[in-house]
């Protein structure tokens, strides 16, 4: 899975998970004892990352869950770059060989 696109694409879909998991924390603010989860992200020996959610034991603090939208955006946006930079390379390529 080393190639670019596999692991650009396996941040992203871990960035959209903890996008939901943000969402649901913020969501649940004024819900009486709920405990806030959050996205642990795990290298993979192949390259890219998983993402596997684990339970908090903290209530929602507006602040975190603010700063983690703001991350996940900009994490999601930087895999989105290395996607298209990718792709130009490759169009690059081809045009040469053409």
């Amino acid at each position: 899975m080393g190639d670019v696109t596999s692991i650009a694409t396996s941040a992203m879909t871990a960035y959209s998970m903890r996008q939901s998991v943000t969402a649901n924390n913020v969501a649940n603010i004024s819900t009486d004892n709920f405990k806030t989860s959050a996205v642990q992200f795990q290298e993979q020996k192949s390259g890219g990352v998983t993402g596997h959610v684990v339970s908090g034991t903290d209530s929602v603090d507006i602040s975190k869950e603010a700063t983690a939208l703001l991350q996940n955006s900009q994490g999601f946006k930087a895999n989105l770059t290395a996607l298209k930079t990718a792709d130009d390379l490759t169009k690059e390529i081809l045009n040469i060989k053409a």
